[in-house]
């Protein structure tokens, strides 16, 4: 992969209007952290794979805040991770309509576990968790259009 100066233009632009805290590029050896530091807001991690960030960077973006929609208990959590979506799409929570969902809210789950799909431009994508845990909040219904970036579920660690 070949990453120009434009790319690496584009992408700072992109993280600028988004509310991305932190971002880390890793391919081969080539490793790209940036960090957007914020007086209000707590840092948030947010690792893409590499292939994912250039597709959704000349995407059209539309901001609709994240509905929370199931929760496992009502005390808020201090250890977990954040699955987000990699990219601008549609969020389903099953492979089709009337299949068995990928996980729910208090489901264990393990890396490289598909969580959900993301279609974006009429493609399928299989988004994976990067952490074990249990799942602890769903923060996206099914059908729900979603951001770059953007927090999908809450993974008790």
């Amino acid at each position: 992969m070949q990453i120009t100066i434009k790319d690496l233009q584009d992408l700072l632009s992109s993280v600028q209007r988004k509310k991305i805290q932190t971002l880390k590029l890793k391919k081969n050896k080539f490793e790209l952290i940036l960090n957007k530091p914020s007086k209000k807001v707590p840092q948030e991690v947010v690792s893409l794979k590499s292939s994912h960030i250039f597709k959704s960077i000349h995407s059209e973006t539309i901001n609709i805040p994240p509905k929370k929609t199931e929760s496992i208990n009502s005390k808020p959590s201090t250890n977990y991770a954040t699955i987000v979506s990699p990219m601008v799409g549609t969020f389903y929570h099953s492979p089709a309509p009337g299949e068995k969902i990928f996980v729910q809210v208090g489901d264990i789950v393990k890396c490289n576990q598909t969580v959900c799909i993301i279609e974006a431009m009429k493609l399928m994508n299989e988004i994976e968790a990067e952490i074990e845990g249990i799942i602890i909040e769903i923060l996206v219904k099914n059908g729900d259009i979603v951001d770059c970036g953007q927090a999908l579920m809450k993974v008790e660690t």
